[in-house]
């Protein structure tokens, strides 16, 4: 790609989300490609919001959601149902773990969905190098793929989620039953589950 000068950087047109109320407030105009990331500890609700956000997401687009770890669970349906997903949205499509050679000649497929969850890095952890991260970036500029990882301390426990959370344009950690987003948006806050999230926030505010 040759250098632009200033005034054609400046005419760049982007394409945007176009969110609407409290996805708007937190999210802002985000574009519609990149990496983002999603994470949080054990029972938090991070998957329970990657569907409420999956779910939000196939107002614009065909969305597959890849659960890679669960599989087609109990949760995960529960997850599904709890979020509002259901079997009249023909833009939403899961399916179980596929290696990820597999999941590079889906990706490039002209039916793939330009919206994918990636559920978990845990489970993609030693079949995905920084390399193949970085290859991924290059070859499906037009996607935007979201990787769920689990947390232990606020942070990543693996190398691969390290790199992505590093590379993401919005990080999502759900704590609490509620998510809190930041990166390049506006930030803030969204319940997962209201009265679960008012319950645990509550009996941390009354332990300081």
């Amino acid at each position: 790609m040759k250098a632009l000068s200033v005034k054609q950087a400046f005419s760049i047109v982007f394409k945007l989300f176009e969110f609407t109320g409290l996805w708007l407030q937190a999210f802002g105009k985000p574009e519609i490609t990149g990496f983002w990331y999603l994470g949080g500890g054990e029972k938090n609700g991070k998957s329970t919001f990657a569907m409420m956000l999956a779910k939000y997401l196939t107002t614009f687009g065909k969305v597959l959601y890849i659960s890679a770890e669960e599989g087609l669970s109990k949760d995960i349906i529960a997850a599904m149902k709890f979020a509002g997903i259901s079997d009249k949205n023909k833009n939403f499509n899961i399916m179980n773990y596929e290696p990820w050679e597999q999941l590079q000649a889906r990706f490039s497929s002209r039916k793939c969905a330009k919206i994918i969850f990636i559920d978990n890095s845990t489970v993609y952890r030693d079949e995905i190098t920084r390399k193949m991260i970085a290859e991924l970036k290059q070859n499906h500029a037009n996607k935007l793929i979201i990787m769920v990882c689990h947390e232990a301390k606020g942070l990543p426990d693996n190398a691969l989620g390290t790199t992505w959370r590093k590379l993401a344009k919005i990080i999502i950690q759900a704590e609490g039953l509620k998510a809190i987003i930041s990166g390049r948006c506006p930030g803030g806050t969204l319940m997962i589950n209201e009265e679960k999230a008012n319950l645990y926030w509550g009996t941390e505010n009354n332990k300081n």
